[in-house]
């Protein structure tokens, strides 16, 4: 066996009712809660958040709105800074715990945050202001992953500081029966291929088998969750797996991260197309296996003989696996024009070459 580290940065609270954690996390405080769109006010996410600072004495100051754009991360260290806040509360999905990792690590290193984005620097261990997340749309797993992603649309770049770490991730079932059926899906399907990229290729038997196990879960939550959307067990198996996914605990046999990849080659399709992260992920990954399996095809045919049963060549495998995304109600093609060019501009790294990453794109397309 290799040697390993388990990392223990952010403490995880699953609650059915987060109430009483968040008085008693907010106390006294001048608490800045950042958030997307109008979901946390649906969801009753807002409300908790909102009463628990004012019953534990504390002020509140609002980022709505905000993504992992850089002008709305800016934003939210400018709003930070001017009143002077003790906590960052971000709640939401990965666009947005991302958003408020990087303004509670921004308000302390703002002449050069974008150099820990771009990778120049690290940022693990350094002074950031307290922060809590809380996720709303499970499945990036941002909550309790060391990544942080930011996007500069004007300039048309992107990066990710890793090394940010909230100090407590709160997982509440509940927050997540706002989403439809189709997004609900995605919670699914995207927690599953996060699991899948850190449990393909580990030789470590114990937390390989974890990963397995914690994937077959998914899927059988999310299969439940189609036809018993209220089922908020279900729902919390997705939150805990999609935590489980970036905690640090899966994965620590690999001798090459080429699984890891995924997560570049699916900003190809964000930036082609303007689809979405969860778009992108589920849409290309059973054809990234397919391209992969050229260079690790014994490993892939264990990953998916193990995880769903499927045996044969790998080819055969990725088109059950395209099916059985679909049946369980999302898309998985693109409409758009793949052009070739444009996709060789697109900085990714990636150990497949760029013929290879266009034609998985094209595999992807109507």
């Amino acid at each position: 066996m290799k040697d390993f580290q388990l990392r223990n940065d952010t403490k995880l609270l699953f609650r059915n009712d987060p109430a009483k954690d968040l008085q008693e996390l907010t106390a006294g405080k001048k608490a800045l809660f950042v958030y997307g769109g109008g979901s946390v006010k649906r969801n009753g996410c807002y409300d908790d958040v909102k009463n628990a600072i004012a019953k534990s004495g504390g002020t509140l100051y609002e980022a709505g709105g905000s993504s992992r754009e850089r002008n709305d991360i800016e934003t939210g260290i400018r709003i930070a800074k001017e009143n002077q806040v003790d906590l960052i509360v971000g709640a939401g999905g990965a666009s947005v715990m991302d958003c408020a990792k990087l303004i509670a690590f921004g308000v302390c290193h703002t002449e050069d945050l974008w150099d820990f984005v771009k990778g120049k620097k690290n940022p693990y261990g350094l002074e950031k202001l307290p922060l809590i997340l809380m996720p709303t749309y499970p499945s990036s797993g941002s909550e309790y992953g060391l990544g942080a992603v930011s996007v500069d649309t004007q300039a048309d770049d992107f990066g990710t500081a890793y090394g940010i770490a909230a100090d407590y991730a709160v997982l509440v079932p509940k927050y997540s029966l706002s989403l439809g059926q189709e997004m609900t899906a995605y919670t699914g399907l995207v927690t599953l291929v996060q699991l899948s990229a850190s449990t393909i290729g580990d030789k470590n038997p114990v937390s390989y088998d974890i990963g397995i196990s914690v994937i077959r879960n998914v899927l059988k939550a999310t299969r439940r969750l189609k036809e018993h959307p209220d089922d908020l067990d279900a729902r919390g198996v997705i939150l805990y797996g999609a935590s489980i996914a970036t905690s640090g605990r899966l994965g620590i046999g690999k001798e090459e991260n080429y699984s890891y990849d995924i997560y570049e080659v699916e900003f190809i399709p964000e930036a082609l197309f303007g689809v979405s992260y969860r778009k992108s992920l589920t849409t290309l990954f059973p054809r990234f296996l397919k391209a992969m399996a050229a260079y690790h095809e014994e490993e892939i045919r264990a990953y998916f003989k193990d995880a769903f049963g499927y045996e044969g060549d790998v080819d055969g495998s990725a088109a059950k696996m395209v099916a059985l995304f679909e049946e369980l109600g999302i898309t998985m093609y693109f409409e758009g024009d793949a052009d070739k060019e444009k996709i060789c501009r697109i900085p990714v790294e990636s150990v497949l070459s760029q013929e290879e990453i266009i034609y998985m794109v094209d595999m992807c397309m109507y």
